[in-house]
């Protein structure tokens, strides 16, 4: 339990690490993207970077949807301040979008999201954002990547599982998985929302053996009124839920 909560501490200082940088941003301009094209190309402003694009049945009536992740070609100045330095961080505005295919082979706007995919916001932070996926089932998986530096010794993936029902795009898991890079120790965290569990397992190194040894914790359950969503969170890692900022 207590290195359970060592490897707590380490990943909430790197976050907050990297939160100061989210509230150092200024508001940026994004545009409106169109409520119904026909082709792919019609949705993305003129010179904007797809990041990440897929497609696939999001809500299950047989054509296929598109999401994609796209970035400005502005380039930002935002100033960075912690305790103990001041800095510059060169960014650029991100939208997320997601649209539904129609009959008439027609794409129509769902969602767009202008917080969601985050970027650097620290002057030493790796690429936070790594991809979009929609699994055959429908369910769409944001996937994110946190290294607040290159001198840090540990990293952290975060993968936010979100199906479309209750006419919204609910967040129904998380995954977390948090490494060591010099013990070479990690921790994972699994969080059903549905069904209100979250599962933990740790992997250590035994110092006498050097074999890996995995051990699993006892199941939590715990009580939520309601499911978020993907329009309701805004921005990741915003949302304290036990003890972890999903």
């Amino acid at each position: 339990m207590e290195q359970l909560k060592n490897f707590k501490k380490v990943f909430f200082l790197g976050m907050v690490f990297g939160i100061l940088g989210l509230h150092a941003q200024k508001e940026a301009t994004y545009p409106k993207l169109p409520k119904s094209v026909m082709e792919i190309h019609d949705l993305i402003p003129d010179s904007w970077q797809i990041l990440s694009q897929v497609s696939g049945d999001l809500n299950g009536d047989g054509y296929e949807d598109l999401a994609f992740a796209i970035q400005s070609p502005v380039k930002e100045t935002i100033q960075y301040t912690d305790d103990s330095e001041s800095d510059t961080i060169v960014t650029s505005p991100r939208i997320l979008g997601i649209y539904f295919g129609k009959r008439n082979g027609k794409f129509k706007k769902k969602l767009q999201s202008n917080t969601f995919i985050i970027n650097r916001n620290t002057p030493v932070m790796d690429e936070p954002f790594k991809g979009l996926e929609i699994l055959p089932d429908g369910e769409f998986q944001i996937l994110f990547f946190i290294w607040p530096c290159r001198e840090c010794t540990s990293w952290s993936e975060h993968l936010y599982s979100f199906r479309y029902q209750n006419k919204a795009f609910e967040l129904v898991g998380y995954n977390e998985n948090i490494a060591q890079r010099v013990s070479a120790d990690d921790i994972a965290y699994n969080i059903d929302f549905e069904n209100k569990t979250m599962h933990i397992s740790t992997s250590t190194i035994n110092d006498e053996t050097d074999e890996q040894v995995l051990e699993e914790q006892p199941t939590i359950k715990f009580e939520l009124d309601k499911l978020k969503t993907l329009k309701s969170m805004e921005k990741p890692f915003e949302w304290e839920f036990l003890q972890l900022h999903i």
